[in-house]
This record gives C-alpha cells, sequence and structure tokens, in this order.
C-alpha cells in the first residue's frame, strides 16, 4: 500500500517536471527563433528564461554547459529604483513613450560561458557575464559578474571557492578545449573527467605543439 502511494507521488511529480519542462521548451524555441538566444554545442538543459515586453536583451550560451529546468535567467525587465515610482505605467496601460523612459532599465546582454554548470532554483540577473568553467550553486542569486572557474553561491552569490589554481585557469583558458573538434574532446575524456588538471593541460599543450609541429 505504502509501494504504491509512493508510486502515485512519484508518478506526478514527474508529470509536474514533464509540464514545466514543455514550457520551459516553448519558450526557448519562441526566443532562439526571434534571434534573442543562442546556445552552443553540447549544451544540455531547458532553463526558466524570462524576457519582457519592449526588451530586446539576448542570451548568449556557450559550449558542453548543464543548465538546470528550474534555474531562472532573466531578460531585460529591471526596474528603475531611482525613480518617484518604480512602476512600468506607460507599458502597462499602453501610453505613449512606453519602453523609452527608463522602464525597463536598459541591460546589456546575458553571457554564460563554456563548460559552467547551473544548478536548481539559481537565479540570474540581466546583463550578467558567468565565465568559462564556472559553477552556479542552487539557489544563488547571481546580480554580478562570475569569474571563470569560480563556484558561487549564497544571496547575493559571492565566490566561494576557485575549482583550479590560478596558473592551471590561465592554462584552462588558453587551451578552450570545448573549440576542440568532437573526436579530439572524446579522445581526451578519460583526463576531462579526471581530477588530474595537470596531467590534462600537459596532454593538450603536447597536443598543441604536435599541432603546430605537424
Amino acid at each position: 500500500m505504502i509501494v504504491n502511494l509512493l508510486r502515485r507521488i512519484w508518478h506526478r511529480l514527474m508529470a509536474a517536471r514533464d509540464a514545466v519542462v514543455g514550457r520551459n521548451e516553448a519558450q526557448l524555441k519562441r526566443l532562439t527563433r526571434a534571434g534573442r538566444v543562442t546556445m552552443g554545442e553540447h549544451t544540455y538543459g531547458v532553463p526558466i528564461i524570462m524576457s519582457y515586453m519592449l526588451d530586446e536583451t539576448k542570451l548568449h550560451v556557450g559550449k558542453y554547459c548543464s543548465l538546470s529546468e528550474t534555474a531562472q535567467i532573466m531578460l531585460g525587465g529591471q526596474h528603475p529604483t531611482d525613480t518617484v515610482s518604480q512602476y512600468p505605467f506607460r507599458i502597462n496601460w499602453r501610453m505613449p513613450g512606453a519602453g523609452k523612459d527608463g522602464n525597463p532599465v536598459p541591460s546589456e546582454d546575458t553571457y554564460i560561458g563554456n563548460d559552467v554548470i547551473i544548478y536548481q532554483r539559481a537565479f540570474i540577473r540581466s546583463g550578467v557575464k558567468i565565465g568559462d568553467g564556472a559553477v552556479i550553486a542552487g539557489g544563488a542569486i547571481v546580480t554580478k559578474d562570475v569569474p571563470p572557474y569560480a563556484v558561487m553561491g549564497g544571496a547575493p552569490a559571492r565566490v566561494l571557492k576557485y575549482r583550479a589554481t590560478p596558473e592551471q585557469i590561465e592554462a584552462l583558458l588558453e587551451i578552450k578545449w570545448w573549440d576542440w573538434p568532437d573526436e579530439e574532446v572524446k579522445a581526451a575524456v578519460p583526463l576531462l573527467a579526471s581530477k588530474d588538471i595537470d596531467g590534462f593541460i600537459a596532454y593538450a599543450r603536447e597536443k598543441q605543439g604536435a599541432t603546430r609541429h605537424g
């Protein structure tokens, strides 16, 4: 009896999840067709992308990213805080000058680098730039740019640690393995999926040296 109850709860949870993913996919497809979202190769996951009227802010996502379906990414929609009222009167009441009076506040495009992972319920503010190799922890509220290979958590998010040493990060950003052809990435998987960062850097430099002299 308990097993049947748990099974029913599981099926309901999965049905609710599928409904959310379906809505996210529809929004992603619409924004992609409109040229407002670009996704790099091998990136997977369908986050919640929040877009707004009279705002053409874009989202650029790199390659090999892992995105939670409950992560939220803002595209525009920021209210001014230095006006008498923060309410979007002209937009909601369809008045002349809607979208041209500083509400919403103009925002730069949002950039998510390569090999980035964004966990459940993270929130990414419009205009943020997330560096290559970064980790956004679950529930993090990201309001500022994120350095490459930083692990971010908290509200507002802050750097908890880095995934590698400064020298290793510099080397990885120079190597840019995510730009390699698929077959070369597959050949490097034993190292890419290992904890041996220095071993991978040595492998990549040897490979690039052989390519230059080949």
